[in-house]
C-alpha cells in the first residue's frame, strides 16, 4: 500500500499569520512520532511519503500531494493544540484521495479517543504508542491481519453510529527492538530551524532515548507513553547518533526524553561514549531538579552537553505543591546554581495561570526567575490539556474548557482557563509583560551578548528579541 504521513501546520497564528510574536521560539522540526511510524510502514514493505507542512509552504501542500500520490492509508498525528488544523489537515487530504483510510493519533486522540472518533475526518484512532497499532492496523488495511479491527488492540473506530474502543495496548516493553526514526523522508535537517533557545550548532537533530514518566505532576498528560519508564541501550543510542552524522552530518542533538538522567547508570554509559566520539557532539537535554547532582552535571558537560532545560515551573512553594511537583523553591534554585558551576547553560520553563496562582505568586514566579542565573526562562500559559489531572478534576467540577479555537500556551490572546484567584486582564497583562521584564534587563543583554559562541546562537537571539520586543 502506499502510505501519507502529514504533519500539519502549527497554528498560523504563530507561523506567519496574524500573530508572529514569539515565532522565534517555535521549534519547527521533523516529527520523531511520524518518523517512526514511516519506518515502521516500511518494514512493513509499503511504501511511504511524508509532508511535513511546516516546510512546505502554501494552502494547497495537502490537496496536491495526497492528489498526486494517491494513498491508500493518510497517517496524521494530533496534539490539543494543533486539534483544529489536524481536522482541516485530514479533511483536505480526504477529499482529494477520498479512498484512503485515514488514521489519527497522538497525546489528543489518546486522552479523548470516543470524541476523536466522532469526527467523520477519521476512520481510525490509535490510542497510546503507535508503532505496534500502526502496524497491525496496515496489516488489517491491505487484508493481510485480522478480518476485525475489534481485534486490533488500542484504537477506537465508528460503527453503526456510535464508537467502539477496544482493549488498551500494553506499552512497548523494549524499545532498541523499534527501528530509527526514518527522517530520509523528511527535508534534511539543515533545512529545519530549531528554537535558538536550545541550539548551538547546525544541523541539530533530535533523539529519543526513553519513554514513560514516573513524575505525577498534575498538569501533565502521561496517556501515551505512560509512568513506566522504559529506556534504550547506550549502544543503540550510540548507533542511531553515528547514524544521524553519517547520513546527514548532524553537528548537536538534542535529547528529547522527560527525564534524560533519570538512571544514572545509563547517563554514565551514554556520557562516556559520547566522550570518545568523534567529531565531538554538542548536546542539550531535559531533566528535573531532583534527578541531578553536581557530579552529574559536570560528567555531562565533560561529554559536551552545553546546556539543561529545567521546568520551574513556579516561585512559589504552595503553587508547586498544588502542580504535583513533589520540588521546592529551594531545590530549583539549588539544581540552577550547580548546573552553573558546572558550566551549562541553563533554560528555565515555568507554568503560570494554575487553578492555585494569584497575582501575588505570579510576582514571585518572575521575580524568582530574574533572581537566578538563567540564559532563557520560558512562561508558559497553563492549559488544562486531556488527559491531565486537572482536566479531569474541572470537568468533574462541570467548568466548560472549550479548545475549538486553540489552546497554544504561548498565545496570550486566548485565554481558555482563568483561576479564581486572577482577573482575565490581569493574567493577560502578566503574561505579555513576562518576557519584556524578564529578557529586556540591560544586565541580561549584555550578559547574553558576552556568552554568544556562535552565528547560531548570535542571529536566535536577535531573533527572538525582535519578536519579545514586539509584544
Amino acid at each position: 500500500m502506499k502510505i501519507l504521513l502529514i504533519d500539519a501546520p502549527f497554528d498560523s497564528r504563530f507561523s506567519g499569520g496574524k500573530k508572529k510574536s514569539l515565532s522565534s521560539v517555535l521549534n519547527i522540526i521533523p516529527s520523531l512520532g511520524l518518523g517512526y511510524l514511516a519506518a515502521i510502514a516500511e518494514r512493513e514493505g509499503h511504501q511511504v511519503r511524508v509532508l511535513d507542512c511546516a516546510m512546505v509552504p502554501g494552502e494547497n501542500a495537502v490537496a496536491i500531494t495526497a492528489r498526486t500520490f494517491a494513498p491508500d492509508v493518510i497517517g496524521l498525528t494530533a496534539t490539543t493544540p494543533s486539534m483544529p488544523s489536524v481536522l482541516e489537515t485530514a479533511r483536505a487530504a480526504r477529499e482529494a484521495a477520498p479512498g484512503a483510510s485515514v488514521i489519527v493519533g497522538g497525546p489528543h486522540p489518546t486522552a479523548m479517543p470516543a470524541a476523536t472518533a466522532v469526527h467523520d475526518e477519521f476512520d481510525f484512532v490509535v490510542v497510546g504508542e503507535g508503532e505496534v497499532t500502526f502496524a497491525r492496523l496496515l496489516r488489517y488495511l491491505s487484508g493481510a491481519g485480522p478480518e476485525s479491527p475489534d481485534e486490533i488492540e488500542g484504537i477506537a473506530f465508528r460503527r453503526a453510529g456510535g464508537v467502539v474502543t477496544t482493549a488498551p495496548r500494553e506499552h512497548i516493553a523494549d524499545l532498541d527492538t523499534l527501528p530509527f526514526p526514518e527522517r530520509r523522508l523528511f527535508p534534511p535537517l539543515k533545512s529545519y530551524r530549531p528554537t535558538p533557545a536550545s541550539c548551538r550548532r547546525l544541523p541539530l537533530a533530535h533523539v529519543m532515548t526513553s519513554r514513560g514518566c514516573p513524575s505525577r505532576c498534575r498538569f501533565c498528560d502521561r496517556a501515551v507513553f505512560g509512568e513506566r519508564f522504559r529506556a534504550r541501550g547506550a549502544g543503540d543510542v550510540m548507533a542511531e547518533i553515528e547514524e544521524l552524522v553519517r547520513t546527514q552530518g548532524v553537528r548537536e542533538i538534542r535529547f528529547f526524553d522527560d527525564t534524560f538522567t533519570l538512571n544514572r547508570r545509563r547517563l554514565e554509559e551514554i556520557c562516556s561514549a559520547l566522550r570518545g566520539f568523534r567529531p565531538r557532539l554538542a548536546w542539550t537535554c531535559l531533566t528535573k531538579v531532583d534527578a541531578v547532582r553536581p557530579d552529574t552535571l559536570r560528567m555531562m558537560r565533560e561529554a559536551g552537553c552545553w546546556q539543561v532545560l529545567f521546568g520551574l515551573e513556579s516561585g512559589d512553594d504552595r503553587v508547586l505543591e498544588s502542580l504535583g511537583k513533589k520540588t521546592t523553591v529551594e531545590q530549583n534554585r539549588r539544581a540552577v546554581l550547580w548546573a552553573r558551576e558546572a558550566g551549562l547553560r541553563v533554560r528555565a520553563d515555568f507554568l503560570v495561570g494554575s487553578p492555585m496562582e494569584t497575582l501575588q505568586s505570579l510576582e514571585k514566579t518572575l521575580a524568582f526567575a530574574k533572581s537566578l542565573p538563567l540564559d532563557f526562562a520560558h512562561f508558559n500559559k497553563f492549559v488544562p490539556f486531556p488527559g491531565s489531572s486537572f482536566y479531569a478534576e474541572l470537568v468533574g467540577e462541570e467548568q466548560v474548557i472549550d479548545f475549538t479555537g486553540g489552546a497554544s500556551i504561548l498565545d496570550h490572546e486566548e485565554i481558555l482557563y482563568v483561576p479564581p484567584g486572577l482577573t482575565r486582564d490581569a493574567f493577560r497583562e502578566f503574561l505579555n509583560r513576562s518576557y519584556r521584564s524578564f529578557y529586556l534587563r540591560p544586565r541580561y543583554l549584555a550578559g547574553r551578548l558576552a556568552a554568544m559562541r556562535t552565528l547560531t546562537e548570535l542571529r536566535g537571539s536577535i531573533r527572538g528579541a525582535i519578536d519579545i520586543n514586539s509584544i
